[in-house]
């Protein structure tokens, strides 16, 4: 569950970073030029990144998979998947708000982060969730990860086609205005 459960996020973050160039590219300043430097820390950036995915995994996400489950079987009988995005939804409401007042952000800032953390939480909850499940066939790691990388590949495939697509089209891009005066 660990490998799988890390594998989404990584696959989450690729595609963070291809929105982020996205939005990035849409700024009136384009942000500074890669260097070799930043080649060069990229092994290193990921292997941090592989670390910190296990964390998450281990610190937030495996607990509130079980809190999830125990919920499902103690109110509605049985496991089910919808429970697994209301704890997450739950669970990170108390911090996004406290990240939202102690920086002053507005309410749609909030709901937004809000949203974006319990989506990012839950997507790597609910992918671990079908190795639990009692009733289905078992599927070993290595298929798990097949999946993902395959499912992960054409996720971030179609992330940076749309977001081809939207540059091109000029979506988001707002022009300079001059004014006249």
């Amino acid at each position: 569950m660990l490998t799988v459960s890390a594998s989404v996020l990584f696959v989450e973050a690729a595609i963070g970073m291809i929105a982020n160039f996205v939005w990035e590219q849409t700024r009136e300043s384009p942000p500074l030029p890669y260097n070799a430097l930043m080649v060069v820390a990229v092994p290193f950036l990921a292997a941090a990144g592989a670390v910190l995915g296990a964390l998450v995994t281990v610190g937030v996400i495996m607990p509130l998979l079980a809190a999830a489950a125990w919920l499902g079987r103690t109110f509605s009988g049985r496991e089910v998947w919808w429970w697994v995005p209301a704890v997450m939804a739950t669970a990170t409401a108390p911090p996004v708000l406290a990240g939202a007042i102690l920086s002053e952000a507005g309410l749609l800032a909030a709901f937004g982060g809000w949203l974006t953390v319990t989506t990012v939480l839950a997507i790597p909850a609910l992918v671990a969730r079908r190795l639990l499940l009692p009733n289905r066939p078992p599927l070993s790691g290595r298929t798990m990860s097949g999946r993902i990388a395959l499912y992960g590949t054409l996720a971030a495939v179609t992330a940076s086609a749309l977001a081809g697509v939207a540059l091109y089209a000029g979506i988001g891009y707002e022009p300079p205005r001059l004014d006249a005066g």
